[in-house]
């Protein structure tokens, strides 16, 4: 499974040499926290190994939320370090402010996970921050995602 660890431990001294202080890793609701001239800032790490600089990646709904909430206070942290940690490659960090970061993103149609056991077929997991997938909150989502289509007139 890929790991955005790398990207958040060098963004952290990334940080720190930019003259941000108390930056920590905090996970949730984004990766980091600094502060810089009295201000807390937030940062969600974009982390990439890509040896071309092109990324493709995701941002959960609670990171935007978050963003759209703080847009004076919220970068998405591009970390980049062309062929990973192991390579002689240099660490490229760019600051993206919520709305510049919005040109580079789009919504797919949802995906709806699940959590089969195939031992327990009876067993259902819980997870506690994510909302159950009933016929009802499914059509409310394709109804939404609908609706958002027509808005800006695009097909599938």
């Amino acid at each position: 499974m890929a790991t955005d660890k790398p990207g958040i431990e060098a963004s952290v001294d990334y940080l720190i040499s930019e003259g941000y202080s108390n930056v920590e890793v905090i996970h949730h609701p984004v990766d980091l926290k600094g502060e810089k001239d009295g201000l807390v800032y937030w940062f969600e790490v974009k982390y990439s190994e890509s040896k071309n600089g092109k990324m493709f990646g995701a941002a959960t709904l609670t990171e935007w939320e978050f963003a759209l909430s703080n847009p004076k206070k919220f970068y998405f942290l591009i970390a980049h370090k062309s062929g990973g940690v192991d390579y002689e490659s240099k660490w490229k960090f760019i600051f993206i402010d919520p709305s510049e970061f919005t040109r580079f993103s789009t919504i797919p149609p949802y995906k709806i996970f699940f959590n089969f056991d195939t031992n327990d077929p009876s067993k259902v997991a819980k997870r506690r921050s994510a909302i159950p997938a009933t016929e009802t909150n499914l059509k409310f989502l394709i109804q939404s995602y609908n609706e958002m289509k027509e808005r800006i007139n695009i097909g599938d």
